[in-house]
């Protein structure tokens, strides 16, 4: 996935909005340690960035009993041509400073309590950063080498996720509701940690939202590089006890998640020729448009938990600011709280 031209960094710059809110105190049952309707930065033990520094997390607990969980974008990097040279992903070190230095600078996300439209300005926001090239689904050490050099690389995405749900087990309560949602390489994250979520909060209802993360079928990845992400990031190790598939097909994790949850709810969200990810599966954007239309209506339409908002163009990430996109007629803004809300108003929009 190349390195986010300047509209989509802003999308992701975005999600980091200062939270706004009241003061009152919190229900007992709701209590935390952190303090309430602000940013916390959290550094969390056993995490690591490419470069073996340690990062965190950011947590902004609400008022309300549920969780934004979302996993950052930043690209994606596979090997000494993709990180050391082209530097085709976000990399560490990421951590306190990196964070208060990116959170002013963008409002109007679904990380914005600001929002009287959004479903989620009510919930505990918690976001994960990117700085390990993996799309959130890494737990290998890798080493490149290059003129004559050789470099470790931390491809601990996953690892790390893992990590943050630990702590949040111990700074709050048990949600209600959880929302995973990721935006970009984030939004290709979601589904590599839907089942660690679960597994977290195991009362909890649990729903995806992922962003122009959208899988493909095995037919249209090209296996090259299906393979080169599978040895970089380790990913056999993960998906092998739920999805042995997915070695040849790494979009058949979508079902075996929704017949493992057939409870949850899975968005996806796409622009019809996405620049950004027609690059990353060295596509062109007519084919892109193809391979997506064939998948949303050969496997994702077919999931009863499952709905897409695709929009015309070649746009990257929607969730940086929702209230500019509109599918089928109806904006994303009221078609997020029907995700968030379920029931039969929330459908497909767009192709």
């Amino acid at each position: 996935m190349p390195r986010l031209h300047p509209r989509a960094l802003s999308a992701a710059l975005a999600l980091l909005a200062a939270a706004c809110g009241g003061s009152s105190s919190p229900p007992a049952e709701h209590a935390t340690a952190l303090p309430r309707n602000v940013w916390t930065w959290v550094d969390v033990p056993g995490t690591a960035c490419h470069d073996g520094s340690p990062t965190g997390m950011a947590v902004n607990p609400g008022d309300g009993p549920d969780v934004l969980l979302f996993l950052n974008g930043g690209g994606a990097c596979w090997d000494a041509l993709t990180c050391l040279v082209l530097k085709t992903a976000s990399l560490g070190p990421y951590g306190r400073a990196q964070f208060e230095a990116q959170v002013g600078q963008a409002a109007r996300s679904i990380l914005d309590r600001s929002q009287p439209e959004s479903p989620f300005r009510q919930a505990t926001l918690v976001f994960v950063p990117y700085c390990t090239g993996d799309v959130h689904a890494g737990d290998r050490v890798a080493a490149y080498t290059l003129a004559g050099a050789t470099t470790t690389f931390h491809h601990a995405g996953h690892a790390n996720v893992l990590a943050d749900l630990a702590a949040l087990g111990r700074e709050l309560p048990a949600p209600a509701k959880v929302t995973l949602a990721g935006a970009s390489a984030g939004g290709f994250g979601t589904w590599f940690n839907l089942d660690a979520v679960h597994a977290a909060w195991p009362g909890a209802e649990v729903n995806l939202l992922d962003d122009s993360g959208p899988p493909v079928e095995a037919q249209d990845l090209d296996p090259a590089l299906r393979d080169a992400w599978r040895a970089a990031w380790g990913l056999d190790a993960l998906t092998d006890p739920l999805c042995p598939a997915c070695r040849a097909d790494p979009s058949a994790m979508v079902n075996v998640l929704a017949q493992k949850y057939p409870l949850d709810r899975l968005a996806l969200l796409s622009s019809e020729q996405d620049a950004v990810i027609s690059a990353y599966l060295r596509k062109t954007p007519a084919d892109f448009q193809a391979a997506l239309l064939r998948y949303t209506a050969d496997v994702f339409d077919e999931l009863p938990g499952a709905r897409h908002f695709l929009v015309p163009g070649a746009t990257h990430t929607m969730v940086g600011d929702p209230a500019s996109f509109t599918a089928g007629g109806q904006d994303l803004w009221s078609w997020l709280s029907a995700f968030d809300a379920g029931g039969s108003a929330w459908i497909s929009r767009g192709p």
